[in-house]
């Protein structure tokens, strides 16, 4: 019950009350590591920038939160206080420590990136990937860990899916969340890329882009009708086409009896 109770209160779990001061140590900054569990895979050059003006100017006002591991300390919550301290050069830094299991770490993290609304849409793909898969939570329990829609959850692992490409357009901001589920609309990888680069290109909005996607299927949905319509008409009988995603497929042709069959075949010959 305990742990879940941690999980469960996100960012409170991470901000020393008042009665908890005294529990606030100096560790050598020598001492301390980032942690693996660290959702944030890039810093922002001027925003650490800004952070390091900030702690010359007024010192470091908030701790960090870390737990002991070994005779070193693994960094909790305050990754960017710790990457501008060290930057600085100082000696030590305040933190609180807190007895934390790797889940809770990860979870912890994760809810401060999201709650200051620092992680690029594959960070939070990414680590909600990890809570499901090496934490084995279901996206239900993700979804109630970090205070989101369980439709959020999935809709952000989906974006996984995406070629490395567009991954990498999502990590630098040059397409939205939105537009990146868009583009997920076609299920061929290279119509995927062909449509990325005509958004970056183009400067297409969300609604241009479904409308591209919407007209494309319907182009290609037609297209398939009207050969099965043709074969039809020539063979006098149904003909039905099976078009695959790969751009393989069948086409099944009825027959009602041998004679049936014989004439199909003498048309096909």
């Amino acid at each position: 019950m305990k742990k879940r109770e941690v999980l469960g209160r996100g960012l409170e779990a991470l901000i020393p009350k008042k009665e908890e001061r005294e529990s606030l140590v100096f560790i050598a900054l020598e001492k301390i590591k980032p942690s693996s569990f660290q959702p944030r895979q890039e810093i922002d050059s001027q925003e650490l920038e800004r952070l390091k003006d900030s702690i010359k100017e007024k010192g470091l006002l908030q701790p960090i939160v870390v737990r002991k591991r070994g005779e070193e300390f693994e960094v909790v919550a305050g990754h960017r206080r710790y990457l501008a301290a060290k930057s600085l050069g100082l000696n030590e830094l305040p933190a609180i420590i807190r007895e934390l299991t790797d889940r809770e770490v990860l979870v912890l993290a994760l809810v401060e990136n999201l709650q200051r609304k620092d992680l690029n849409p594959m960070e939070e793909a990414e680590a909600f990937k990890r809570l499901h898969q090496e934490f084995n939570l279901n996206y239900e329990e993700i979804s109630q860990l970090i205070n989101k829609d369980k439709t959020f959850v999935a809709n952000t692992l989906r974006l996984l899916k995406l070629p490395s490409e567009i991954q990498e357009g999502l990590r630098r901001g040059i397409i939205s969340r939105t537009q990146a589920r868009t583009i997920l609309s076609f299920k061929d990888e290279e119509k995927q890329k062909a449509l990325f680069y005509k958004v970056i290109k183009e400067g297409l909005s969300v609604r241009e882009i479904e409308r591209k996607v919407r007209k494309r299927k319907e182009k290609k949905s037609l297209f398939v009708v009207d050969l099965e319509e043709k074969l039809t008409k020539s063979l006098g009988t149904k003909v039905k086409i099976l078009h695959k995603k790969s751009n393989r497929g069948k086409i099944l042709i009825e027959y009602y009896n041998l004679d049936d069959l014989e004439r199909i075949t003498k048309k096909l010959i």
